[in-house]
């Protein structure tokens, strides 16, 4: 047992420290590899992200935390006080390949490694994508959408703004799947991959998948709506081109629940279009449904005209009447198209 320790301690000696760091990562010896992360910080930042990449993805990313990296190498390194022996005289020679490789490796002490190499560190752009692929990866070969949060949530912490929107969408994501067990079938099966090639729109729509008249308001206050507001910003205008090539009008894009309306009042559900938009004008400048009165008056009419059955004009009418008042009257635009 002892000559096999001896075997072992020898290897160890001329291995490379990021090979022993990796190997340990991969075992999941967390304490291990953070010991030898305080004790070889300048050896191992050049492999830093691939070592951290190493660890099993199902082990869970708190017990790991203290390891990921920030936008900025630690601002104090504690190492032990330098030899007299570890100076640039030593660099120098060092930097001189000797014949034996194996000694070349037990000369590269912490300090002279903090001599010859400094500190490097990856660039931000660099620990972003380390971040998402990484986030991609737990959540392809684990399913543990918590250790994707929890992952992101520590990068965002530590400096990462990049990954806010990313960050944003993991946990629309984990709500999504989480958050009501009445519809865990919705998009049980949907990847992180998947969600993130969704558009904005497509998102919006997934939240209200299923949706039926008692629990259509509910689930736009919850999650829908604060979402459309979070990715709604800046909306686009199209201009219209006249037959002399001016552009005589501006038209505003619908936003997310106008154009999701639209898309329930053509399958004719006029009861999920009137329960929302009573919702949205009961009161319309605090619930943030619709930007205004004229919004919402417009989609109430497009609606009523991409009906295409003829058995409800109960529901037609009673929509009208929760249409915004305006002196007395319905506030009222022209639609020309119709």
């Amino acid at each position: 047992m002892c000559r096999f320790s001896v075997q072992e301690y020898s290897k160890f000696r001329v291995i490379l420290v990021s090979e022993a760091a990796t190997a340990l990562a991969e075992s999941g010896k967390i304490g291990a590899l953070n010991l030898l992360f305080k004790r070889h910080p300048y050896s191992l930042s050049p492999s830093m992200l691939k070592i951290l990449a190493a660890i099993p993805e199902t082990v869970p990313v708190q017990t790991y935390g203290q390891l990921l990296p920030g936008r900025s190498p630690p601002p104090r390194i504690a190492l032990r006080e330098e030899d007299w022996v570890e100076c640039e005289e030593m660099v120098n020679f060092i930097n001189r390949p000797p014949e034996n490789h194996e000694i070349g490796i037990q000369l590269r002490t912490e300090p002279i490694v903090k001599l010859c190499l400094g500190y490097p560190w990856p660039s931000s752009s660099e620990l972003s994508e380390w971040y998402r692929c990484r986030a991609r990866d737990i959540d392809s070969c684990s399913g543990q959408l918590d250790n994707c949060l929890f992952l992101i949530d520590f990068a965002c912490r530590k400096g990462i703004s990049e990954l806010q929107k990313f960050h944003e969408d993991i946990l629309y994501l984990h709500q999504l799947i989480y958050s009501d067990e009445n519809d865990a079938d919705t998009c049980s099966n949907m990847s992180l991959i998947s969600w993130e090639q969704l558009s904005d729109y497509e998102k919006f729509r997934m939240m209200l998948k299923g949706v039926k008249e008692e629990n259509v308001v509910k689930k736009l206050h919850d999650r829908a709506i604060p979402f459309m507001q979070n990715r709604f910003h800046n909306i686009p205008f199209t201009k219209h081109q006249d037959i002399d090539g001016h552009f005589p009008s501006v038209h505003m894009d619908d936003s997310f629940l106008v154009k999701w309306l639209k898309e329930i009042a053509s399958e004719n559900k006029l009861d999920i279009c009137l329960m929302v938009i009573e919702e949205g004008c009961r009161e319309l400048h605090v619930n943030g449904f619709f930007k205004d009165e004229i919004e919402a008056v417009d989609c109430a009419l497009q609606c009523i005209y991409l009906c295409t059955v003829t058995d409800r004009w109960s529901i037609m009418a009673a929509l009208l009447t929760k249409l915004p008042q305006k002196q007395g009257k319905v506030c009222v635009i022209h639609i020309d198209s119709y």
